[in-house]
C-alpha cells in the first residue's frame, strides 16, 4: 500500500538550524521540501552553500579516486550478494576526529596514481623509440655520424614497392659517388643508410628522394642501436622495478581501506545534509522548514522535536487532490512484486498500489511460462538459499523473495502439467493435462487467463475512479466496457481452439445482444466530454474502436504457451541428445552427465529470464494500461544514503 504522509512545518531559531537538521538525519524519514523564498525575500534567503558544496564533491573526487586505487591493486574479495558492513557511530565519530591522518592516506594514494601515470607515460615513449631502433639493429656505425670531411652520411628508409636491386642498379649512373647499404626490411619498406662524396650530395639525394626516400633522424642520441637497445631496455626494467615498488607501497595501504570507506559516507552525509540546508528559508534569527513525512511518525516526530529544540512544529494532512511523496509499505507477496513495479513507475500517490493485486499475476504467469517443476524447485531452493544465506539490501532481498515465490509456482505448474525436468515418464501423472500433447487447449486457457487479467485490470480502473469520487465516471469508463468486452469474447467463443462448439454457439448468441448493448452504452457516454450533440455521438462511436485493441491484448496472452511449451520441448530434446551415442556404459554415462547438466542449466537459464522478461511485459502493457497512472515521486528523506557502511545509531524519535 501506499502509505499517508503528512505535511510537517518547522520554525525555530536560526542558532539550533544545523543541529536539528542533524537529528532529522538520524531520523531518516522527513523529506525536507524547497521553500521559496518569493514571499519572503525581503527578510529570508536560502543559505548560500555552492562553496561548501564544492568544496565537499572535491573531497569525494579524492576519496573515491583513492579507493579506485586499492580496488585496482589490491582488490576486496567480496560474496556473490555483499552487503553494507555495520558500523557503529562512536567509530564513526572517531573516523571524524582522525580524518587528516585518513586524508594522508588518500592523498599518498593518489600520490602513487600520479607516480604510476608518469611511468607509464614514460614507458610508452621508451618502448616507443625501442620500436623505431629495432629495425636499425645491426648497423654498427653510430646513429650520430653524418659523415667525414669528404664523405657524408645519412640513413633512412624507401618504400618497399620501389625494388631495391632496382635501385642499386641505377646508382652508379645517377650518382656514381655513392653508395647503398640495406640494413633490414620488412613489408613496408628497406632501412638504408648511404655514404656518399661530398660532392655529389645533391644529385645522390635528389635522386633517393625520386625513388621515396626518406632521411630518419635520432634527436640527439648518440651511440650505435645495439647500444640503445641494451640501454632501453635497462630502462624497462627499471621503469618496471619503480611500478612494482609502487604497487607494493599500495598493497601495504589495503589496511586503510575500511577508515577511507567509512570517510566517503561520512562525506556523502555532509554533503546531503548541506543539499538540505539549501532548502531552507532563513533570517538572521529564524529558519523555516518544510517537508514530508509518514503519518504514523508525526506525533513521535513533533513531541520529539517540541521537547529538544526551541521550535514550532506544523502538522497537516495533505490537501484533497494534493500529490505527496510515493512510500510503498508491502508484506509477503505483494512486498515482493515491488521490484517490478518501481522497473516500470510509482503509483501516483492519489492511486490504488497494484502490488497487490499485481504480484500475484506476475507469479502465476512465470510458473506458467517455465511450466517445468524440476526447475521451479531449483529456483525456489537457490532464493531460498540466498535469503538465509546472505545479508542482502532492500531491493535484492524483495527480488529473491520474488523469485522464491516464482520457483513456488513453477512447481505447482510442472504439478498440473506433469513437467519435471522434461522426463517423459511423469508426463501421465500430471495433475491436469499434458501442455504439449494438447496445445489447443493450453491457448484457450492462456486467452482466458488474459481476459481475466485484463478485467482486473479494469476493476482497478473502477476503485480508483470511486476512490476519488467519481462514481459516474468508473459506471460510464469501467462498467460499460465490462459489457462491451464481454459480448466480444463472447461472440467470438466459436473461435477459440479447444471449446465445445454447441456450447459456445449458444454462449455467441447471446453475446451478440451483450456486444450491441455495450456498444450502445459507450456511444452515449464516451464522448460527454466533447461539446454538441454530433461531436458527443461521434466521439462515443470511436471509443467502439478499443476492442480491436482490446482483442490484441488478449492474444499477447498466448505467450503463455509459447514459452511453456519451450521450456518443456527443449528439457525433452536435452534428455534425448544425452541418451542417443553408442560407446562403451563408462563414458556414456559420462557423457550423459555432461549434456543433461550443460543443456538443463541452459535451459534453465533462458527460459527464467524470458519469464520474468514476459511476466513483467504483460504487467507493463496488457495490465497497467487499463488503469495505471504513475509517475508518483519517490519519498526521499533525508537520511545517512551510505554507499560502504551501514549506521548504528538511534535518533531518539
Amino acid at each position: 500500500m501506499i502509505v499517508k504522509m503528512n505535511k510537517i512545518t518547522l520554525l525555530g531559531i536560526e542558532e539550533q538550524r544545523e543541529q536539528l537538521i542533524n537529528s532529522l538525519m538520524e531520523f531518516g524519514a522527513v523529506e525536507i521540501s524547497n521553500v521559496s523564498n518569493q514571499d519572503y525575500a525581503m527578510i529570508a534567503s536560502h543559505p548560500e552553500v555552492r562553496e561548501d558544496l564544492s568544496h565537499i564533491d572535491n573531497k569525494l573526487l579524492d576519496v573515491q579516486a583513492s579507493l579506485d586505487v586499492l580496488g585496482r591493486f589490491c582488490p576486496e574479495k567480496k560474496p556473490l550478494f555483499s552487503s553494507k558492513r555495520t558500523v557503529d557511530i562512536a567509530e564513526v565519530k572517531q573516523i571524524i576526529d582522525d580524518n587528516e591522518n585518513i586524508f594522508s592516506d588518500v592523498y599518498k594514494l593518489k600520490e602513487y596514481e600520479r607516480e604510476l601515470i608518469e611511468l607509464k607515460a614514460e614507458e610508452n615513449r621508451v618502448y616507443n623509440l625501442y620500436r623505431s631502433f629495432l629495425p636499425w639493429k645491426g648497423l654498427i656505425i653510430p646513429i650520430d655520424f653524418s659523415g667525414t670531411k669528404r664523405t657524408g652520411f645519412t640513413a633512412g628508409t624507401i618504400p618497399a614497392a620501389f625494388g631495391l636491386a632496382l635501385i642499386e642498379s641505377e646508382l652508379p649512373d645517377k650518382a656514381p659517388l655513392s653508395q647503398i647499404f640495406r640494413v633490414n626490411s620488412d613489408k613496408d619498406q628497406h632501412y638504408i643508410y648511404i655514404i656518399y662524396h661530398r660532392e655529389a650530395e645533391q644529385e645522390t639525394m635528389s635522386y633517393m628522394k625520386s625513388r621515396g626516400f626518406n632521411r630518419t633522424t635520432f634527436n640527439s642520441i648518440s651511440g650505435t642501436v645495439d647500444d640503445n637497445l641494451k640501454q632501453i631496455e635497462i630502462n624497462l626494467k627499471q621503469i618496471n622495478k619503480k611500478r612494482e615498488e609502487i604497487i607494493d607501497r599500495i598493497k601495504d595501504m589495503r589496511s586503510s581501506r575500511a577508515a577511507i570507506e567509512v570517510l566517503y559516507d561520512v562525506l556523502s552525509m555532509e554533503k546531503n545534509r548541506i543539499e538540505a540546508a539549501e532548502k531552507v528559508l532563513k533570517t538572521n534569527k529564524a529558519f523555516l522548514i518544510k517537508g514530508w513525512l509518514p503519518q504514523k511518525l508525526s506525533d513521535s516526530a513533533k513531541k520529539y522535536l517540541e521537547s529538544n529544540y526551541t521550535v514550532s512544529v506544523e502538522i497537516e494532512d495533505p490537501q484533497e487532490d494534493e500529490a505527496f511523496p510515493v512510500l510503498l509499505e508491502n508484506k509477503g507477496l505483494a512486498e515482493a512484486g515491488e521490484p517490478v513495479l518501481r522497473m516500470y513507475s510509482l503509483p501516483d500517490s492519489r492511486e490504488i498500489d497494484p502490488n497487490v493485486v499485481m504480484t500475484p499475476f506476475f507469479v502465476m504467469f512465470f510458473g506458467l511460462m517455465l511450466s517445468d517443476g524440476g526447475y521451479g524447485i531449483i529456483l525456489s531452493v537457490l532464493s531460498a538459499i540466498i535469503l538465509w544465506r546472505f545479508k542482502l539490501q532492500d531491493n535484492t532481498r524483495k527480488f529473491m523473495k520474488l523469485m522464491f515465490f516464482c520457483g513456488l509456482s513453477t512447481m505447482f505448474w510442472g504439478l498440473m502439467f506433469g513437467g519435471w525436468f522434461g522426463i517423459s515418464a511423469l508426463v501421465p501423472y500430471a495433475v491436469w493435462f499434458d501442455m504439449v500433447s494438447n496445445p489447443e487447449l493450453m491457448l484457450s486457457w492462456s486467452l482466458l487467463f488474459g481476459v481475466i487479467h485484463m478485467y482486473v485490470g479494469l476493476a482497478l480502473k473502477a476503485a480508483n475512479l470511486i476512490r476519488r469520487g467519481k462514481y459516474i465516471d468508473a459506471l460510464f469508463d469501467a462498467g460499460f466496457w465490462y459489457v462491451f468486452f464481454t459480448g466480444a469474447v463472447l461472440t467470438l467463443l466459436p473461435y477459440a481452439p479447444a471449446v465445445n462448439q454447441e456450447t459456445a454457439a449458444q454462449l455467441s448468441n447471446v453475446g451478440k445482444y451483450v456486444l450491441a448493448a455495450g456498444a450502445v452504452l459507450l456511444i452515449l457516454t464516451q464522448g460527454r466530454g466533447k461539446k454538441g450533440i454530433i461531436k458527443k455521438f461521434f466521439g462515443g462511436l470511436s471509443s467502439l474502436y478499443d476492442v480491436i485493441g482490446f482483442l490484441s491484448d488478449i492474444l499477447s496472452y498466448s505467450r503463455l504457451l509459447a514459452l511453456g511449451l519451450a521450456t518443456s520441448i527443449i528439457a525433452g530434446i536435452v534428455n534425448q541428445m544425452s541418451v542417443m551415442f553408442d560407446m562403451p556404459v563408462v563414458l556414456k554415462v559420462i557423457v550423459a552427465a555432461a549434456i543433461l547438466l550443460i543443456g538443463h542449466v541452459i535451459n534453465f537459464g533462458i527460459n527464467v529470464l524470458g519469464a520474468y522478461v514476459h511476466s513483467c511485459r504483460l504487467q507493463y502493457l496488457e495490465f497497467f494500461g487499463k488503469f495505471f497512472t504513475g509517475g508518483g515521486e519517490a519519498f526521499s528523506p533525508l537520511k545517512a544514503n551510505t554507499k560502504y557502511i551501514q549506521l548504528k545509531y538511534d535518533a531518539g524519535i
